[in-house]
């Protein structure tokens, strides 16, 4: 859109196809509530509008001291996890997107309603994904024994798990780019980095805490 910087631009794709594949995948509709873990970095920021946009009911938790800004981009409500247990107020939601992995994602599945889907960044491939991802038989066979925890707690809860990895999708970015100009969406950068700091951005990545996407600058330094 030519309203964003070129910094702004490369920050949108990864992310927002990401959210859309996951929204797609949910078969997510209007009215329904969306739980975003953990919204408060560069996926929420991302998340919570696309997924208003699409009429979603959005509600997410983090850091309280992020409230004002996760409300500001459209969250309907904002959990603060230090003194709020979400799983003890939260009941009969919709769809989760999961992007904290680990014990959450059970925690997660406890707030779904029967037949609820939960569509993980952060948890284990299953057969499911394998298939839709149309790899070899082998690997079907590979990942669904891997997954097959993930795929045993669903059943528990009477729910749909799900792991999604991004692809490329020129037609979804093409409606990434008409939302976008449309609501004036701008991506939340946390850090720019150049190419000869590549290394203390990925350990950034990987270590930090960050309240958006961080970014690799091509251009040269005058």
């Amino acid at each position: 859109p030519s309203y964003l910087s070129d910094t702004e631009a490369a920050a949108v794709p990864l992310t927002a196809l990401t959210i859309t594949q996951a929204l797609e995948l949910m078969g997510a509709e209007s009215g329904k509530t969306l739980f975003i873990s953990g919204g408060t970095g560069g996926v929420g920021a991302m998340a919570i509008p696309i997924a208003k946009a699409k009429g979603l009911i959005v509600i997410t938790n983090g850091d309280g001291s992020n409230k004002e800004r996760v409300i500001g981009v459209g969250a309907d409500r904002f959990i603060d996890y230090k003194t709020e247990d979400y799983t003890q107020t939260l009941r009969q939601v919709d769809y989760v997107l999961d992007t904290l992995g680990g014990l959450e994602t059970e925690k997660q599945m406890s707030i779904l309603k029967k037949g609820g889907r939960l569509v993980s960044l952060r948890g284990m491939p299953n057969g499911a994904f394998a298939k839709r991802m149309n790899l070899p038989k082998w690997k079907q066979i590979l990942f669904g024994i891997v997954g097959r925890k993930f795929d045993k707690l669903a059943n528990k809860y009477g729910v749909t798990y799900d792991f999604i990895f991004v692809e490329s999708n020129g037609r979804q970015l093409q409606e990434i780019t008409d939302l976008f100009t449309e609501l004036q969406i701008k991506p939340s950068i946390d850090a720019v980095y150049s190419f000869d700091q590549i290394n203390e951005a990925l350990y950034k990545v990987a270590n930090g805490r960050s309240r958006g996407k961080t970014v690799i600058s091509f251009e040269e330094e005058k």
